[in-house]
């Protein structure tokens, strides 16, 4: 009986080593977070051709709350990166008044950092999927407050007002 208790007590131990064991190798190995899109409105009031911009202040960022939710904190961070990034229209129209468009990041203390852009826009459509730099953004995400500022080229006039939402989308790599 003492070796059926002992045996028992030791697969036990030996469970609860092995789980304890895998999860910390979790955290140990990189792991991949892709984010859920975020949503930039704007709107384009008419106007002659040019450039027109629209920046958006983020202060208290998520970051924290989506790293504690996957079980991390900011100190396993590795590295921050725009998977996606697109501009479509939400109203009536197409993308033929613009000509170009570019999503920077700004941040107290750090450059303006471009992570996405589409240097020309075919006719007729109504999404365009914005060419994503690979630069890390950890130090601008990782700040209390930040800027995410959408700007577009105007090649035509703008007759009436346009809605337009930008997405963005990252990629955190955590890990110890």
């Amino acid at each position: 009986m003492n070796k059926k208790l002992l045996l028992s007590a030791f697969a036990g131990l030996l469970l609860i080593v092995t789980v304890g064991c895998e999860k910390l190798l979790n955290k140990m190995v990189e792991q991949t977070i892709t984010t859920d899109y975020f949503d930039i409105d704007f709107t384009v009031n008419p106007s002659g051709s040019g450039t027109y911009s629209e920046a958006l202040e983020i202060v208290t960022p998520n970051l924290d709350s989506l790293l504690q939710y996957e079980g991390f904190d900011q100190g396993q961070v590795n590295s921050i990166k725009i998977t996606d990034a697109l501009v479509e229209v939400v109203s009536e129209g197409n993308l033929d008044p613009f000509g170009s468009f570019l999503i920077t990041l700004e941040a107290s203390g750090k450059d303006a950092v471009t992570v996405a852009e589409a240097t020309s826009v075919p006719t007729g459509i109504t999404e365009i999927a914005l060419i994503k730099k690979s630069v890390n953004l950890s130090d601008y995400l990782k700040s209390y407050h930040y800027t995410i500022k959408v700007s577009a080229v105007l090649d035509q006039n703008l007759e009436t007002q346009m809605n337009l939402q930008a997405k963005v989308r990252y990629e955190i790599k955590v890990g110890m």
